[in-house]
Formats: structure tokens, C-alpha cells, sequence
């Protein structure tokens, strides 16, 4: 799933101000594992909220998460039509992590860079 798409999502899924900046989600990608399946992650430019995204060969696909995270704590949002059973069980695989496991996510997609 390319970049874009995922940016496309995060504005579809968040309440976004019409004056507000859209959140652009490019930076990386990793790959985790969550749920029994691989995921695609990229870190967005307020350097701290996620995007996840099924990878081919995971039973979720076609699945995609968005971790808002704020001074306020961490906001899960996810939508997609795979297994509902893999992909429950990725969300709670990815509720489970501390905020310093996200924070190192966050690390892991800036050492990779940014994409176009």
C-alpha cells in the first residue's frame, strides 16, 4: 500500500480541522508482526502517531490501523474487510505495547527515512 493511500486514510479515519494542516504519514517503512501476520508501519510528521498497514500474506488484509498519539495517551483506529479474528488480534497485540515500544517504532521508521 503506497504512501499516499495510507495519508488518504489517516484523513478519512481522523477528525481534521479544515484549517488544520493535514498529517502527512511517510516516513519509513518497517515491517512488524502483529496478529499472526506482517504489517507495514510508517511514522507521521508530528514524530509520534503510527500507521499500519496488512502486508501480502496477512490473513487482515486488506487492513490498515492508525495510532494517534497525543500528550494524552495513544488513540487506536482501524478499518478493513480481512480476517476479523487476525486482525482483532493484531489490535490487541498493538494496544498491548508501552509508549516507549511505540516510541521505538517511531526510531526505527526515521532510521529508514522518509518516502516520495
Amino acid at each position: 500500500m503506497s504512501s499516499r493511500i495510507l495519508t488518504l486514510l489517516v484523513f478519512a479515519i481522523s477528525p481534521v480541522s479544515v484549517a488544520a494542516e493535514p498529517m502527512k504519514c511517510h516516513v519509513g517503512p518497517i515491517t512488524i508482526e502483529l496478529g499472526g501476520g506482517p504489517w507495514q508501519v510508517t511514522s507521521c510528521d508530528d514524530g509520534r502517531s503510527l500507521v499500519l498497514a496488512t502486508m501480502k500474506g496477512n490473513p487482515s488484509m486488506p487492513f490498515v490501523f492508525i495510532v494517534k498519539r497525543n500528550d494524552q495517551g495513544s488513540k487506536i483506529a482501524g478499518e478493513g474487510n480481512g480476517s476479523k479474528e487476525h486482525s482483532a488480534a493484531a489490535f490487541g497485540e498493538l494496544k498491548g505495547l508501552s509508549e516507549a515500544q511505540l516510541d521505538d517504532l517511531v526510531q526505527a521508521t526515521k532510521r529508514i527515512g522518509s518516502t516520495p
